[in-house]
């Protein structure tokens, strides 16, 4: 897969800071001995790219000598001369709208290096960040690399963004954990000129009331035509996809799409091998006829990649997800080939709607169900020790403000909000090691499924309603197979009837799948690693006490070693772990 995966671009800053930023992008990317690496300085700028082969192919000098470059895994047509073209036509009145589906930006360099444009899809899915240092800027897809280049310290924590961070283990509008750095908004055009810095929304996606009045069979035979050419025309790009396949229904849908078309998949799972995910995924390929293969996990994993996750991700999430990076690793002897991902599919056919609405019925300091919320406001105000409640009004006032600018009926604004926010901003990760690794396609990334989503009325995505038919109607045998997504199949059967029944007579006898048994990966690599699996937590105990009460992370830590039931604990531990990570630099080691 040629492709650019990664950035990093400045201008009118120090050799210190130069160096600072080099070192820090150098570090983050010593695990990828297999990427390219490009340098090219135009004017005032440096920029610096590196991806899957032939980085040239996604770069072009323009007449005027700017710098074109294609950032992700764009679908569409992208032949230079016509976005020279467009590009060059756009004025005040008429903007350029990019054409691509898929991961992408697209950055634009002037000639004489001072001014910058970016372009990006409509989830912003490829997070940059961005700061200014004094008469000059920096913008990376490494966090790492803004933040040491900026020498952002505790004095420059942004305490709304911090407090976002511990609520619901991401951050969400432009913040970051720093009140000088700021994300790229999704869906828009960015530009810097001089210390100017201005964005304007593209909307190309956004909420209607287009399809509230249509027939149910006319949206079920719509949503299945359209899922389906977003997943072939990803799977048109390469010969060969790998699939990581688990229980739940949007990896299924590709799976079957594929399936049905012929497709080359290798299909994977990983995890406990009882655990529901494994037990179904491996049904489902039986089903299709896919080859299927389980990656049993190294127990040490959180001790192996910690570490890199740090230097790569810094402070742009919660520490978690490194399990996929031991997957990805893990598929060494594996053909050289992309993996296929089905991010945000769930959430466009209404996974978490009805949720939202529910949370969201009064004003919320979190973006999520209680689930997903790792520390509360009030657990906040015993936890830390610096006054939190101008913070959190802040939290309260963003969110609210943000669902203010999202178009649309209460539940579509709320459905932007989960985009927005956790899948753009968390989410996306899981996309992005894929890309890093072997290079991702990303089908429901497709800006006509997503308008057609965009467009339904709430009872149609509620429990994913739609969807379910689609599976009822065209993917009959694996609507048949439970999993993750609900109690029960799509389509219950005589025989899944009759286990169930057995398994509640008979708890004792292991039928699996009929107990849901989730994944808990992250527990126990903790346990196998103790401590040392949550560096620099506990190493940085002593800075750690001049900010939080100490006594609650240890409690959350021996709960964690003693008890799976709660995901939660460990994840409160992984966000600390954050903070703990930012305070390496106060007394500088690290």
């Amino acid at each position: 897969m040629n492709s650019v995966i990664g950035f990093s671009i400045w201008r009118h800053i120090s050799d210190q800071n130069q160096k600072s930023a080099r070192a820090a992008q150098d570090l983050a990317l010593a695990h990828f001995k297999h990427l390219e690496r490009s340098k090219l300085s135009i004017g005032a700028s440096t920029v610096e790219i590196w991806g899957h082969q032939n980085l040239a192919e996604r770069t072009h000098r323009l007449a005027d000598g700017s710098l074109l470059i294609l950032i992700g895994s764009p679908l569409g047509d992208s032949a230079w001369q016509k976005l020279e073209e467009s590009i060059r036509a756009q004025d005040s009145s008429t903007r350029f709208i990019p054409p691509w589906d898929g991961r992408f930006i697209l950055f634009h360099v002037s000639a004489d290096g001072e001014q910058w444009t970016m372009w990006n899809d409509w989830l912003g899915s490829i997070p940059v960040f961005h700061a200014s240092i004094s008469d000059g800027e920096i913008a990376s897809t490494l966090e790492p690399v803004v933040v040491k280049a900026a020498g952002f310290t505790s004095s420059d924590f942004f305490f709304p963004g911090l407090l976002s961070l511990f609520i619901n283990g991401h951050f969400f509008s432009d913040w970051t954990f720093y009140k000088k750095m700021k994300t790229v908004p999704p869906d828009c055009r960015a530009s810097w000129l001089g210390n100017d810095y201005q964005f304007e929304r593209l909307w190309t996606i956004k909420p209607s009331q287009d399809r509230w009045e249509t027939g149910w069979d006319e949206l079920v035979d719509e949503m299945h035509e359209l899922s389906s050419r977003a997943i072939l025309d990803v799977l048109n790009q390469h010969d060969r996809w790998i699939l990581p396949l688990s229980s739940g229904l949007d990896s299924r849908l590709i799976a079957g799409v594929g399936a049905k078309a012929g497709k080359e998949m290798q299909a994977y799972a990983w995890g406990e091998e009882e655990s529901t995910d494994v037990v179904y995924s491996r049904e489902v390929a039986r089903i299709l006829s896919l080859p299927w293969k389980h990656i049993k996990l190294r127990q040490d994993y959180l001790l192996e990649y910690t570490k890199h996750w740090a230097s790569w991700f810094g402070s742009g999430m919660y520490f978690h997800g490194m399990y996929v990076m031991n997957f990805l690793d893990a598929l060494d002897a594996d053909p050289e080939s992309p993996v296929i991902s089905g991010f945000v599919g769930d959430t466009l056919a209404g996974d978490v709607t009805a949720e939202l609405v529910k949370v969201h019925a009064q004003p919320r300091y979190h973006l999520g169900d209680e689930w997903h919320v790792f520390w509360s406001a009030s657990a906040l105000k015993n936890l830390m020790k610096f006054p939190v409640e101008d913070a959190l009004e802040a939290v309260i006032d963003e969110i609210q403000r943000q669902v203010r600018l999202i178009p649309g009926a209460r539940f579509q604004q709320l459905q932007f909000l989960e985009l927005w926010g956790r899948q753009r901003m968390f989410i996306s990760y899981q996309a992005s090691l894929c890309d890093y690794w072997r290079g991702v396609g990303t089908p429901f990334i497709n800006r006509a499924y997503a308008r057609f989503s965009l467009s339904l009325p709430r009872p149609v995505l509620d429990d994913r309603r739609l969807l379910s038919d689609v599976f009822r109607r065209y993917y009959g045998p694996i609507a048949v197979i439970p999993g993750t997504y609900s109690n029960d199949p799509f389509i219950l059967t005589g025989r899944y009837l009759l286990k169930r029944r057995l398994s509640e007579m008979l708890p004792w006898v292991p039928l699996k799948g009929f107990v849901d048994v989730p994944l808990r990966l992250d527990y126990g690599s903790m346990r196998t690693s103790g401590r040392a699996a949550l560096w620099p937590l506990f190493e940085r105990q002593s800075l750690l006490n001049q900010w939080l009460d100490f006594n609650q992370v240890e409690e959350n830590y021996q709960i964690a070693l003693n008890s799976n039931e709660d995901n939660r604990y460990l994840s409160r531990l992984q966000v600390a772990q954050t903070l703990a990570y930012r305070l390496l630099d106060d007394d500088s080691i690290g």
